[in-house]
């Protein structure tokens, strides 16, 4: 039966358990399951190509020597085979082949195969987040055949275009803007077009990317015109009765209450899924703008949809049958960055701590490429077990992504290699920098680049702060597509760029005999740093 057929035929309590249970399990069923089906994942590697240039010290026979045979690995050990799509070299046929950001630049896309044994299990998945985005509790869901759906993801070949193809076949849903006009459409043009069907016909599921769905919350105002004129006109022509009702009773409510228009004014969704590396900087405002707390999702192209929020929507719990996960505490990275030749510790879900962060490991199941794959994803584990729920499995939050990358909204990431490429095509007198993620004051986060000039140009009045930051930011629009997307659809450029007096980095090297990181300097560094500011340079601005 389609999980449409399920909604119809069977209780509620049995669609619940099919898709859900895995909220139900112990920690020892849950690794029992995770055990079992990475060693089915080694007997399937262990007959093709990759698996066993990846085997080179034997085939493992229990976890304990997968975990200890097999190094821990990054795209670049797969790029010569996933980049041209090298499918003889697999371990299971792919169905499809999805793309994500790589670095951008010289190297924009990294590549992902996914076998149909992924996909029934990416489809189980995202049904399973479908029913927790409605759910009130545990086995109390309302998921409706039919239901109008506000779809405003990346498309294909990124991960979250599969979603409606993956929907389609399992239950009707009527997606705004449909998913063939929405493909021959910019993602931009998909998302403006989909909130005006939405203000005009309403709509009860909304899947979105949190930095997006931050964007067009704030601009929803001016997108009905609550302010009475000529664009709240132009909306009623072609509404349904119930959304111009809707709308009519909102406006006069907000221009007698002296207060702005929001979502929430407009539409009663039944569930509200929302996903991007930024998601929990943008929770609370959403779920204030829209009446209801959206449900994250944990995934990525390479792992797939990984982990889901339950109907608290306080916290991620792992698929277990997406990935096997391993965990590498913040003090092994952190020794692995100041000491390249040191190879960090991993450890299992039955053994994290709670309140500690981890880089993420995965290998991904069911025929998939990845073993002992570093993301690059940092998350915390908030608590080991959820008593208030019923639940003995832990749940983490994403934190972000390493410390040498920088995640901006969910769109670009940006590594030292590509902060290079920009200031050396620039041309610009950039003796020494380094980078760092900061935050604004509504908590937003931004590229801050440190640069400190040749001092034969440090005094010049031509190379202002603000001639730089415009400069560097041409060129990373260029260079990077991604980056230039941030723009291009979220009205934002993400670069501040502070300017160092002369000498600073060399003096702070002698004074401490450290370097500082190029990409993701610790806070105290960047503090120290900007304490040994003198006045600022003539024609730029230390702090």
């Amino acid at each position: 039966m389609t999980f449409e057929e399920k909604l119809k035929q069977c209780p509620a309590a049995e669609v619940w358990q099919e898709y859900c249970g895995f909220l139900d399990l112990s920690l020892p069923e849950y690794m029992q399951i995770q055990k079992r089906l990475v060693m089915e994942q080694v007997e399937l590697m262990a007959a093709c190509p990759l698996g066993q240039r990846l085997f080179k010290n034997g085939v493992p026979r229990t976890v304990e020597e997968f975990r200890t045979m097999v190094p821990l690995t990054k795209f670049e050990d797969y790029a010569d085979v996933l980049l041209p799509q090298r499918e003889e070299m697999l371990p299971a046929k792919p169905v499809v082949w999805l793309h994500t950001t790589w670095e951008g630049g010289d190297f924009p896309s990294k590549r992902a195969p996914y076998t149909e044994s992924m996909l029934e299990a990416y489809t189980r998945n995202i049904l399973a987040a479908m029913i927790l985005s409605t759910s009130t509790g545990r086995g109390h869901f309302h998921v409706r055949p039919g239901a109008r759906v506000l779809y405003s993801l990346a498309p294909m070949p990124y991960a979250t275009g599969m979603f409606p193809d993956l929907i389609r076949p399992q239950i009707r849903l009527r997606f705004m803007p449909s998913v063939r006009e929405a493909r021959k459409m910019s993602f931009g043009q998909q998302t403006r077009l989909g909130y005006k069907l939405a203000v005009k016909h309403g709509m009860n599921l909304f899947f979105g990317m949190s930095s997006v769905l931050y964007g067009a919350t704030r601009s929803l105002d001016g997108l009905v015109g609550s302010g009475g004129g000529g664009g709240s006109l132009k909306m009623l022509w072609g509404m349904s009765p119930r959304m111009l009702v809707r709308l009519l009773s909102a406006l006069y409510r907000c221009k007698r209450d002296g207060t702005p228009l929001r979502p929430r004014d407009l539409f009663k969704l039944d569930g509200f899924v929302c996903v991007g590396t930024d998601t929990a900087l943008y929770k609370n405002e959403l779920a204030e703008a829209w009446g209801i707390r959206p449900l994250e999702l944990a995934g990525g192209t390479e792992p797939s949809c990984m982990g889901t929020e339950t109907w608290s929507k306080n916290g991620l719990v792992l698929f277990p049958d997406a990935c096997f996960y391993e965990f590498i505490p913040e003090h092994e990275y952190i020794r692995e960055l100041e000491d390249p030749s040191y190879t960090p510790q991993t450890y299992l879900m039955d053994e994290l701590v709670a309140g500690q962060k981890y880089e993420l490991v995965i290998t991904v199941l069911k025929g998939g490429a990845f073993l002992r794959y570093r993301v690059g994803d940092i998350y915390r584990c908030l608590r080991l077990r959820n008593p208030e729920d019923q639940l003995d499995l832990p749940q983490f939050e994403y934190v972000d992504r390493i410390p040498t990358v920088i995640d901006i909204a969910g769109f670009t990431r940006i590594t030292k290699r590509e902060i290079e490429k920009v200031i050396t095509l620039s041309r610009l007198p950039v003796r020494h920098w380094f980078a760092v993620k900061e935050y604004d004051a509504d908590g937003h986060s931004y590229l801050d680049l440190y640069v400190e000039l040749d001092a034969v140009d440090a005094g010049s009045a031509v190379l202002t702060k603000q001639i730089l930051q415009e400069h560097l930011s041409i060129y990373f629009r260029s260079y990077d597509g991604d980056y230039k997307d941030l723009k291009r659809l979220l009205g934002m450029d993400p670069l501040r760029v502070t300017v160092l007096k002369a000498g600073t980095m060399d003096a702070y090297t002698a004074r401490t005999g450290r370097h500082v990181p190029p990409v993701g300097a610790p806070r105290e560094i960047v503090v120290d740093i900007l304490h040994m500011q003198g006045p600022a340079p003539e024609g730029g601005e230390a702090r």
